[in-house]
């Protein structure tokens, strides 16, 4: 993406940031960042500030426009959110997004990272969705969206019928969707989750249950449980409540890798496997 394509972009929600990085003359320089499945990222230098602009160019069209009304809100409430800046339409009809750059991922993890990304999760289901609704705050239907094309698999759908019949789903907080180490960024101390795409009315229950299922998975099982202890001095939820949503997830994780495949390491399978096996709600068919 070049400059001159910032001012060549149709912009629908703009922001006195955005007016001056367009207006001011000054020279801009962009940087690629690493893409995602969805879009194409870069990062914009003006001086001393510093921008990000996610284009989506790929074949997935989430709806953009409520994810900046989404981060808007958020970032107004006070919760450590991407800051949006605008919201527009290139000239091939792509949503853009762009948003104020904060930080980098994290790389190492310890007892008082893990308490600031916990404390960051709790502000979030802690808020009240008031105010939220329609246009802002979606709310879908839970096994539809997050798992979607399970008809393909008989087997899995019947263990998700059952799990979910016995889970007591409740789609009534703010909850992220997708609460992992890459969408949480870090800058002088301070920590912002970034990439709400999948930000809706949810379960927090299922929400912190697929972030403690990644951690165990792609970290550890001890990190896993320290960050939802941490988790646990915020908000109080009971481990036996969150055991048929850890099911969940991890049916949701093997799903994700039957139908597109998702980031392995050598000792991954054998985690996924020791997770079912441990998990009273689990069959083990769904590993077939």
């Amino acid at each position: 993406m070049k400059q001159f394509e910032l001012a060549a972009i149709t912009w629908h929600e703009t922001t006195p940031n955005l007016k001056n990085l367009i207006t001011s003359g000054a020279e801009l320089t962009f940087s690629p960042l690493s893409p995602g499945l969805e879009a194409d990222v870069a990062k914009i230098t003006q001086g001393e500030r510093h921008f990000v602009l996610k284009v989506w160019n790929q074949r997935s069209k989430p709806d953009v426009l409520r994810q900046y009304r989404l981060l808007d809100a958020l970032h107004h409430r006070g919760i450590r959110v991407s800051e949006p800046i605008g919201y527009g339409r290139t000239e091939t009809g792509d949503d853009v997004l762009l948003t104020r750059y904060h930080g980098t991922t994290i790389t190492k993890v310890n007892p008082s990272i893990f308490k600031k990304m916990a404390a960051v999760l709790a502000d979030i289901h802690r808020l009240s969705p008031d105010g939220l609704e329609g246009g802002i705050l979606a709310k879908y239907d839970f096994v539809g969206y997050f798992f979607s094309g399970i008809e393909a698999f008989p087997a899995m759908k019947e263990e998700l019928i059952r799990l979910v019949a016995s889970a007591d789903i409740k789609q009534d907080r703010i909850i992220h969707g997708d609460f992992n180490l890459g969408n949480i960024l870090e800058e002088n101390g301070q920590y912002t989750i970034i990439d709400w795409t999948n930000g809706q009315l949810g379960d927090p229950r299922y929400d912190l249950s697929w972030a403690c299922l990644l951690l165990r998975i792609y970290l550890s099982e001890s990190k896993s449980l320290t960050f939802l202890y941490k988790y646990q001095e915020e908000v109080s939820v009971a481990a036996e409540e969150l055991e048929i949503f850890e099911a969940l997830a991890c049916l949701r994780w093997l799903l994700l890798d039957r139908i597109a495949g998702v980031p392995k390491h050598a000792d991954t399978m054998k985690k996924v496997r020791k997770i079912v096996r441990d998990n009273h709600f689990l069959n083990e068919n769904v590993l077939l």
